[in-house]
């Protein structure tokens, strides 16, 4: 049965669920830590399952049976599910999410860029939370969303944003947004569109990337299938991947 992870025995369930599932291992219970408290109609679990289905579109590690957990995310208002278990019964599988590791103490090779471009651009490792989201978010609820999860999560090192500027602007930016059980989690990489395709956002994913490894974390990140060629040729090594399934 399916319910809240808020109790003793839903908690352990819910952290169990997650092992094992690429990426989802990391950034689960990070959130649900996190949140749970605040948001306590967000976090469930089965007897294998860690679901989190803050909106539309939900998380789940682990199964269940496809039948209950199609009927539950109906119930919740979801969409879609990115799992790496069994689809919910009769839903449709849109897409495969490819994930992406770097062992800790690995280190990926300097990659090209336009080294101009380069030139012009400076290193941010403590990029202000605001500007992150007016970037990442220009409009919409998301940009609130994100401003207030950055934060909690910088107060607790357990969010490392890095950015490149150009002219005191946000020009690119990849951050590790759930560190835990020595795993960091990389996610919202986004170079401005006039820049992309010469090589920066690439560069900084690795500048990153390395100085996660080299503090002993194992760095994983997950992607759509048309990125894939693109954190192939930095070098990550595929470690796995998930399902996203959409209500049919």
């Amino acid at each position: 049965m399916i319910a809240r992870a808020d109790a003793p025995r839903g908690k352990k369930r819910f952290v169990r669920a997650c092992r094992g599932a690429p990426g989802l291992e990391v950034l689960l219970p990070v959130e649900r830590a996190l949140f749970a408290r605040s948001q306590p109609g967000r976090f469930y679990a089965g007897p294998g399952l860690a679901l989190d289905v803050g909106g539309a579109e939900a998380l789940a590690a682990g199964g269940a049976n496809p039948e209950e957990l199609a009927a539950f995310l109906q119930f919740c208002g979801c969409g879609a599910v990115i799992t790496n278990g069994p689809a919910p019964a009769g839903w449709r599988k849109a897409e495969d999410l490819a994930c992406f590791a770097l062992a800790a103490g690995g280190r990926l090779p300097w990659p090209a860029a336009d080294e101009a471009l380069w030139a012009g651009l400076a290193l941010e490792r403590q990029p202000p939370a605001g500007a992150l989201a007016a970037f990442l978010y220009p409009e919409g609820p998301k940009r609130d969303d994100y401003y207030s999860a950055l934060c909690s999560k910088r107060v607790r090192g357990l969010a490392v944003p890095w950015a490149l500027t150009r002219g005191g602007r946000i020009a690119a930016t990849i951050g590790a947004y759930a560190i835990r059980g020595g795993q960091a989690y990389l996610a919202c990489g986004c170079t401005e569109p006039g820049l992309r395709g010469r090589g920066a956002g690439g560069r900084l994913a690795v500048l990153l990337a390395n100085h996660l490894a080299a503090r002993g974390l194992r760095v994983c990140l997950l992607c759509r299938g048309e990125r894939t060629g693109f954190y192939t040729r930095l070098g990550f090594a595929r470690a796995g991947s998930l399902g996203r399934y959409h209500q049919t």
